[in-house]
């Protein structure tokens, strides 16, 4: 598992995202397993990636699937075992795919042993290691939501007071200022770092500390929020100060082990953006290694607006830090829902995977995304989302980027030979691993040679970005490392484009939709088809 030649597998490396309850069903009962993902390592080695990212697999009672943890140690009976969870890790390592699991650690479930203590008694040892206050004249003690809907205190009738969730009831917030609160959480960790867990996804990062006066938050963000908890700026209840010594001792802790890493859930659309998130990565190497900035997942479609995204980004970096870059993940539509739906659809997703995997930056893929999986048909007898029961019609919730991985044409597109946890999306005969494999020009085929060719450029990996003065529809821009440098151009419209390359540099194809690899171009003009990407290298 060593890397070699400067390679850091979460900087310079492809990180896969996985919902394991919709990857693969091993034993039939039409959940996915982590038997099903052992089974699929193979393709994932076979795609290309570096790590894979697990969605919660600790013990859960699921009222979130699984962002509500009862037993940080433990696996959820749905998912496996721990012996599976060990099998998975040495299985992968044996790859060399490293494995990422997501911790929930700014709240547990209710049915954790911490909270039923908590709970018990105000005199109670653990009563601090959550945030419980007294009401205002039998209200709650100011006015912060939850972000799943109503107020984020609950009353506890037993002990008289009420206790706080940013999200659901069953899911109440931990006092991370409360130390053996705090230490407690970080034996959790280490018990799956002394485990060989490589790294952790961190939720929900910019809730970890809240106002220690309790101040309530003010009003105006917008007049056609479609929440409640929209209508608020957030900066009692999120982004406090306190929250970046929370991360340089974590940090510490994972230091305290070999290539380990951390990456954080830190976009806060209303506080800053981009610079809100990279302020959790501290100096670059003391806080995160890498925070989520989701400007790009939610832009909107274009050359000029993604390019402004990854300026944004890139200038918010500290001097050592280093950026991740996403288009798709379990809280939020999918791209090819979001911004290929017409004719053109299948080549707009080429430049969009072009961009992702050629600019500066970690890229983390979706499961699916590679081969174009679209949003599932989720109707309101199958809902399953919290947010979904909550918000229907006005929120749908995220049930429908969390359908089954679409493997094959056959029953339940392969996934499992159960009725699946969700529906199947219907394109599955025509979209699928298995129809897209053995073609050469299949949006699978085009992200495994993506994969394959950062590997094979470090400029690409490692190399530094700047971009290129384009027209309106074309983001282009250069990769350099050392003596290699790669220019990578890619036409967002459906029109023919033209865009210069700088000086008298002579290029050949590396990789591209419309032209072989190899193909010369000198220097000058390069004239693009509709919706061209292509990477070039200096002959």
């Amino acid at each position: 598992m060593n890397d070699k030649d400067g390679f850091t597998w979460w900087k310079h490396g492809v990180i896969y995202q996985i919902y394991p309850r919709s990857f693969y069903d091993a034993n039939g009962d039409g959940v996915g397993d982590l038997p099903g993902i052992i089974e699929k390592l193979d393709y994932l080695a076979w795609l290309g990636v570096d790590a894979v990212w697990l969605s919660p697999i600790n013990t859960s009672p699921m009222y979130d699937f699984g962002y509500d943890i009862s037993d940080y140690r433990g696996i959820d009976p749905v998912f496996g075992t721990l012996a599976d969870c060990d099998r998975l890790i040495g299985e992968a390592h044996r790859r060399n795919i490293r494995i990422v699991m997501d911790m929930v650690i700014n709240h547990t479930s209710h049915l954790h042993p911490w909270f039923v203590e908590s709970r018990s008694s105000r005199d109670n040892p653990k009563r601090d290691w959550y945030i419980w206050h007294d009401g205002k004249n039998g209200h709650p003690p100011n006015n912060w939501m939850a972000a799943f809907g109503g107020r984020a205190w609950e009353w506890d009738g037993a002990t008289g007071q009420f206790y706080f969730h940013s999200f659901l009831k069953e899911q109440p917030d931990l006092n991370l200022r409360n130390r053996a609160c705090r230490e407690a959480v970080f034996d959790e960790l280490r018990f799956w770092l002394d485990r060989g867990v490589d790294g952790f996804r961190l939720d929900a990062v910019t809730w970890y500390v809240k106002d220690d006066l309790f101040r309530s938050n003010p009003f105006g963000w917008g007049p056609n929020a479609p929440r409640p908890y929209d209508l608020q700026k957030h900066i009692y209840d999120q982004n406090r100060p306190e929250t970046h010594d929370v991360l340089r001792e974590l940090r510490k802790v994972l230091d305290g082990y070999e290539d380990r890493m951390m990456v954080g859930e830190t976009y806060v659309v209303s506080q800053g953006g981009a610079k809100t998130a990279a302020s959790y990565l501290g100096s670059g190497t003391d806080e995160l290694h890498l925070a989520f900035d989701f400007s790009l997942l939610f832009s909107k479609y274009g050359a000029r607006h993604f390019a402004g995204c990854l300026s944004r980004w890139y200038d918010a970096m500290p001097a050592a830090g280093w950026p991740s870059l996403v288009l798709n993940n379990h809280d939020q539509p999918r791209s090819m829902t979001r911004w290929c739906m017409g004719k053109d659809g299948g080549q707009r997703a080429r430049v969009l995977a072009a961009m992702l995997l050629t600019a500066r930056g970690t890229p983390f893929l979706y499961y699916g995304e590679e081969i174009g999986m679209k949003n599932g048909a989720i109707t309101r007898k199958q809902v399953r989302d919290p947010v979904g029961i909550k918000y229907w019609p006005l929120n749908k919730g995220r049930d429908p980027e969390r359908t089954p991985m679409q493997w094959s044409a056959g029953a339940n597109a392969g996934f499992s030979a159960a009725e699946p946890w969700l529906p199947v999306a219907g394109t599955f005969r025509d979209v699928n691993v298995a129809a897209q494999t053995d073609d050469p020009g299949s949006l699978l085929a085009w992200y495994r040679d993506l994969l394959a060719l950062r590997k094979k450029q470090a400029a690409l990996a490692r190399g530094s970005y700047r971009p290129a003065y384009s027209e309106p529809d074309v983001l282009a821009f250069y990769r350099e490392d050392g003596g290699e440098k790669v220019f990578v151009v890619l036409n967002f419209s459906g029109k023919q484009r033209s865009i210069g390359s700088e000086g008298t540099s002579r290029w050949q194809v590396l990789l591209g939709t419309h032209r072989a690899a190899g193909w010369p171009i000198d220097g000058g003009r390069i004239d693009l088809v509709p919706y061209e990407a292509v990477v070039l290298g200096r002959i």
